[in-house]
């Protein structure tokens, strides 16, 4: 359906027109709308006055080796909610879509990279949501906006209520904005955000550590959110804040799963790799190069 945005449908008229469908290097049956060297992203942005970089025109090592690894393990993935942080072209989203994702939410800080993430999902015959990262004026991500995506809205915990006087932000999911402090008052209905209904069974873990509950074992929480993050430590600053919003996931039980090609910011010390792949990189003229497949280590607790 085409974008009731005047500048997002100039966008997507530039995408169709600019970027062509290309298959995913080493990874056929997925297609995308990518970057040529004659597509002019730089003059693309300046149209349509956005002031952040392309990455959603590339495929990177980092999202490839995820999407290898969903294709190889589609279990992984198969059944279970899924939110691809920082989702970019929506490879990865796409991806665990087409293995049977019981629902896929690609997020980003770029509402182009949503846009992008959309037309491709079309192109590849699925079907996702997409919300926008908010931030904080630090830079930080807004936990707030991230603990929501991953528990069902009949089940908010009520330790997640927005600080006092907070200017708390706005999340978007296709196309709605719901103020994240509605989302975490105790007196506020339920929103109209549609979270698979499975997530519901995460909501003890955390009503448990604030006293309120005892702590469920893993077996009665069989099938955890699963967060992908691709090609996110690629600076100090961003990755510091991103290790930070991906712990606040991991407190919900999410399983989070990281591909990078073993940048020199990935905080190594926080992961376990569980698969390398060989894939072509972006970063490197396209030459081939290895990239891991990390498990974020769980922080242990008593009732873990």
């Amino acid at each position: 359906m085409p974008s009731p945005d005047p500048r997002l449908r100039a966008f997507r008229e530039i995408v169709e027109a600019r970027l062509p469908v290309t298959p995913v290097p080493g990874l056929s049956s997925l297609r995308l709308h990518l970057a040529t060297e004659t597509s002019g992203l730089g003059r693309l942005l300046v149209e349509l006055d956005s002031g952040l970089s392309p990455y959603w025109a590339h495929v990177w090592a980092g999202g490839l080796a995820l999407a290898h690894h969903i294709e190889a393990e589609p279990d992984c993935v198969r059944g279970r909610t899924v939110i691809d942080y920082g989702t970019g072209s929506g490879l990865a989203a796409i991806a665990a879509a087409k293995a049977g994702a019981r629902k896929v939410f690609a997020c980003d800080i770029d509402p182009l990279a949503l846009e992008a993430a959309s037309m491709n999902a079309a192109l590849n015959g699925v079907e996702i949501a997409t919300c926008l990262i908010e931030r904080e004026r630090s830079g930080s991500v807004l936990s707030e906006n991230l603990k929501k995506l991953a528990y069902d809205s009949s089940a908010q915990p009520p330790n997640l209520r927005a600080p006092e006087g907070r200017d708390v932000a706005k999340a978007t999911v296709r196309g709605e904005s719901i103020p994240a402090n509605a989302l975490t008052r105790r007196d506020a209905a339920p929103p109209s955000l549609p979270l698979s209904g499975h997530l519901s069974r995460q909501r003890e873990r955390v009503v448990g550590a604030s006293g309120n509950a005892q702590c469920n074992s893993h077996a009665a929480n069989p099938e955890p959110t699963v967060v992908l993050a691709g090609d996110v430590f690629y600076d100090p600053k961003t990755a510091e804040q991103t290790i930070a919003a991906l712990s606040t996931l991991a407190e919900t039980g999410a399983d989070i799963l990281i591909g990078d090609p073993f940048r020199d910011h990935l905080p190594q010390q926080h992961l376990a790799l569980i698969a390398r792949y060989d894939v072509a990189d972006f970063a490197s003229g396209g030459k081939a190069a290895t990239a891991g497949v990390f498990r974020l280590r769980r922080v242990s607790t008593a009732c873990s």
